[in-house]
């Protein structure tokens, strides 16, 4: 129950101002442009 306040706290923090949103990383994607030829389409 502590850390579901304590996560309460928080939005209500980030909702009022006071707390600044924590910045999302990005996922790095690969791309496998030789293998995605050889792929049979989906349906």
């Amino acid at each position: 129950m502590n850390t579901k306040l304590q996560e309460w706290l928080h939005d209500l923090g980030v909702a009022l101002g006071l707390i600044e949103r924590p910045k999302l990383q990005p996922i790095p994607v690969r791309s496998n442009d030789k293998h995605d030829k050889h792929r049979r389409p989906r349906r």
